[in-house]
């Protein structure tokens, strides 16, 4: 009885106009957006290569310990998604590569000390409006978020308050059919209909991609594909069972359809650009740039001013027997000639390195990349939550929920970067600790770290460095879409009984 009911349906919907109408639109929309892709992915791809060769043939270069040690491992870039044209997440908005920060140098008490390298993070925009569902391209998220919300709603506005008003739903349920049984067949007729047109959209996009060399996708690819499917058919099902819901509650279609666009604007459209609008407000601020810059100042100058008084009192415990700054000064001024000569010799003295001098140079550039590294990833870490809070309130909203999703599973925006993030600060550790035991196989070497004499002199072998490689693993995008899967489904059961209820209570 179930298959009759889907049956009928299909062919009522099919025969329509919208149903046509939808076909074109979907189809066209896909189109763009696969010639879109074709233009820029490329391009992209082309940069990408570009870049971490020439950041690999700089690495290779590097073959003393030392340069390595301040140098670092070089600008480390984030892998382009080949699913970018499913969404875009934003990108433009996020940080393509982490680089080294700006080295510095200084000359005084104990000879010239150069910095070491430290990560650079770059910024992420805590703007409500990079954050929340802002369709600017064509992608799949566009489609899947507007579409398939406003197109259940056109085939279901009807489906029980139009047969109420013309007397058929009175004469349906006088035969032996229950009213679960005809719910659940209209549900499924019309969530079949809208799917048709956007899977033959979907395969007439990746026809037209599958032209590139350049997207190749791979096993894991196709897979995140197929969940995204599932995604975009249970977004389809939350919409469907809204559209039942309130035709169920009313008895004339133009003000289910009414009712129906009301709530389209308010959940599709208002309430994610709203909603992360308002949660920034709610938030504490962010730390801002000069705000950071005073307290990075103030922390370097802390580690500083304590490296040259501890320096100034080695050199001092080197040289009892010559005078001070003070009174090499006041001496000039009787005697410039005696005054010269114990210059000179004050001065051997201090640009002589021992062991205590190395390690206070060790100390001072390991103190100097630790408080960098530490406020850079403070203020990460403040910027993060922001986003993440921003986050959790829009997905108040089903269209948010459904991005969010789409975007994980494509390997693209907020989640995907902080999976390189974490990728990163494991290639930083994997190669502190490889200058580290590299300097320690050395016998010779002092082993002060970031000091050009207090570390191994042998040549390292480029093949022994390690490599930053970016990945996009299905595990980590399933993982970030869990939650918002999760939600899915649930707002899909809430509004299947909801519709379910309020159809069993209402009058035929």
């Amino acid at each position: 009885m179930i298959w009759h009911i889907i049956k009928r349906e299909l062919f009522d919907h099919i025969n329509s106009l919208r149903f046509i109408l939808t076909v074109v639109i979907l189809s066209a929309l896909m189109v763009t957006n696969a010639v879109v892709h074709l233009r820029a992915h490329p391009k992209r791809v082309r940069n990408y290569s570009e870049k971490i060769t020439k950041s690999a043939n700089e690495l290779k270069s590097r073959s003393e310990l030392y340069a390595l040690a301040r140098k670092g491992p070089g600008d480390l870039y984030k892998r382009p998604s080949s699913l970018a044209f499913i969404a875009d997440g934003g990108d433009a908005y996020l940080p393509k590569n982490i680089s080294n920060g700006e080295s510095w140098s200084i000359s005084g008490q104990g000879g010239e000390v150069k910095s070491n390298w430290w990560l650079n993070y770059g910024t992420v925009n805590p703007d409500a409006t990079d954050l929340t569902p802002y369709a600017t391209k064509i992608d799949w998220v566009f489609i899947i978020t507007y579409l398939l919300s406003f197109i259940p709603l056109l085939f279901t506005f009807d489906a029980l308050s139009g047969e109420r008003e013309q007397g058929t739903l009175r004469l349906c349920l006088a035969n032996p059919i229950s009213r679960p049984v005809l719910l659940i067949g209209k549900f499924l007729g019309t969530l079949i209909t809208v799917l048709i047109p956007f899977v033959f959209a979907v395969l007439l996009n990746l026809a037209v991609i599958s032209v590139d060399s350049w997207t190749q996708l791979s096993v894991a690819d196709w897979g995140r594909l197929g969940l995204i499917l599932l995604i975009a058919a249970c977004y389809a099902g939350i919409f469907v069972g809204l559209g039942l819901m309130v035709s169920a509650g009313t008895r004339e279609p133009r003000v289910s359809l009414v009712v129906l666009l009301l709530i389209w604007v308010a959940g599709v459209i208002f309430m994610p650009s709203t909603l992360g609008t308002l949660s920034t407000k709610w938030m504490p601020p962010v730390q801002t740039m000069d705000q950071f810059r005073d307290a990075r100042k103030a922390a370097l100058k802390q580690i500083n001013d304590d490296y040259g008084a501890r320096m100034s009192a080695v050199k001092e415990k080197k040289s009892p027997n010559l005078p001070s700054l003070s009174e090499l000064q006041k001496l000039y001024e009787t005697s410039p000639e005696a005054a010269m000569a114990a210059a000179e010799k004050l001065r051997g003295t201090w640009e002589t390195e021992g062991d205590e001098e190395l390690a206070l140079k060790a100390e001072l550039i390991k103190g100097d990349v630790e408080i960098r590294e530490r406020l850079n990833r403070e203020r990460l870490d403040a910027q993060i939550a922001q986003v993440q809070r921003a986050r959790a309130v829009t997905r108040l909203s089903p269209a948010a929920i459904v991005q969010y999703a789409l975007e994980s599973m494509a390997g693209t925006g907020f989640n995907r970067h902080l999976q390189y993030l974490e990728h990163v600060h494991q290639h930083t550790k994997q190669f502190r600790q490889f200058i580290v035991e590299t300097d320690r196989a050395d016998i010779q070497s002092p082993h002060f770290i970031g000091v050009p004499k207090g570390m191994s002199q042998k040549p390292v072998a480029s093949e022994a460095i390690p490599k930053f490689e970016d990945k996009i693993a299905f595990s980590d995008t399933f993982n970030t879409a869990t939650l918002d899967l999760l939600l899915l489904v649930l707002l899909l059961g809430v509004f299947v009984s909801g519709a379910f209820l309020v159809f069993i209570r209402s009058e035929v």
